[in-house]
């Protein structure tokens, strides 16, 4: 029996626009973000689902919210599982001013993110545990299902330290995801498999960001 989770970053938002190390700050959906949000609604209408999770924060729910538009007779269930990454006193921080103020954090997020431990917030081996809980529970939930699970950035590097690589560590080697970006995961006698991860292909060549994965040095900048 297999069970299929489609995973997606949320769509872009104005903390995404600014540059900011968002957390759990609820930053609304920008403008290029809303028409990420029709786009991705499209590559749905006729894909069956039978459930669909989101994150708390209105980014993610507003991605749920538009594949959801073409499912009518699903509810948005809600899962607080699938929250960003709680950093504390670095939350909705502009990028410059959390290497400025926290450079031994944003060294960490550049070069060992396993590592982080967020001023006030969580630490990276935290956050494992969680998303990973919730992704176990949600596939018990859902036994030979298909199911749409909206959530953030952070959540999804540690799913893929998980399934790639079985440690938090492998976060180092995580991919970078795209905003409104679609993974692919097959759940299949306790085990996990990727059908294809960070997919943009709803989205027209202008919208797509390039392969980037930031850092807060820009010495260490990998491109």
């Amino acid at each position: 029996m297999v069970t299929k989770i489609y995973l997606i970053r949320h769509c872009q938002s104005m903390g995404n626009v600014q540059h900011r190390f968002q957390g759990r700050f609820d930053a609304e959906v920008s403008p290029d973000g809303a028409k990420q949000l029709e786009l991705l609604g499209l590559r749905f209408r006729n894909q069956p689902i039978d459930a669909i999770y989101t994150s708390p924060l209105q980014r993610a729910r507003a991605t749920a919210e538009a594949i959801a538009r073409y499912h009518p007779e699903l509810e948005v269930k809600e899962e607080p599982g699938l929250i960003e990454i709680d950093c504390g006193d670095m939350e909705n921080l502009l990028l410059a001013e959390v290497a400025e103020r926290f450079p031994q954090v944003a060294r960490d997020w550049d070069q060992s993110p396993d590592l982080c431990q967020f001023p006030g917030g969580e630490n990276m081996a935290q956050v494992y545990a969680r998303v990973n809980r919730t992704l176990d529970r949600i596939i018990e939930e859902n036994a030979g299902k298909t199911v749409v699970a909206a959530t953030h950035g952070g959540v999804l590097r540690n799913l893929f330290a998980r399934v790639s690589y079985g440690a938090l560590e492998g976060i180092r080697h995580s991919e970078v995801f795209g905003n409104t970006g679609v993974s692919a995961l097959l759940a299949e006698d306790g085990a996990l498999r990727w059908e294809y991860v960070n997919d943009l292909s709803h989205l027209p060549e202008d919208m797509r960001r390039p392969p980037t994965r930031f850092s807060f040095f820009q010495e260490d900048k990998l491109v």
